[in-house]
């Protein structure tokens, strides 16, 4: 339906940017957005989350991530794997591939997670994880 280079979308709602997501070449079909170099900052939930991947699919506020794909929140969390789905009205990360979490100095590797960024909790398979306390 629309073919778009240097894509930039902004998605507000009544308290300011709620969802601002940036890409290079972006397809418009009627079900769905598909993007190249997908940036997808979602605002909307407890923690500013930033997504970036190779490429992405949006359809039904669900973002499928392939290639590259980092997740990194404002209170430092990042995560690094090859795919994953981020469940917009959830707040839900989910990575079915291996992966390595970070924030600060520590660091968990697992081959599955799922993040809930509204109530934080974390599910993993397969994990091996380094800690510092303090």
């Amino acid at each position: 339906m629309l073919h778009v280079t240097d894509f930039t979308m902004y998605e507000l709602d009544t308290q300011g940017l709620k969802t601002l997501m940036l890409g290079g070449q972006v397809y418009r079909y009627a079900d769905r957005y598909t993007i190249d170099k997908i940036d997808h900052t979602d605002n909307s939930k407890t923690h500013i989350t930033n997504l970036r991947a190779d490429f992405g699919i949006y359809k039904n506020d669900i973002l499928t991530l392939d290639g590259n794909v980092t997740l990194v929140r404002d209170d430092g969390v990042s995560y690094v794997t090859q795919h994953a789905k981020y469940y917009k009205k959830k707040g839900l990360f989910v990575g079915n591939t291996d992966y390595i979490l970070t924030q600060g100095k520590n660091r968990l590797t697992g081959t599955y997670v799922d993040h809930n960024n509204i109530s934080g909790k974390i599910h993993s398979k397969n994990i091996f994880a380094t800690y510092f306390l303090e």
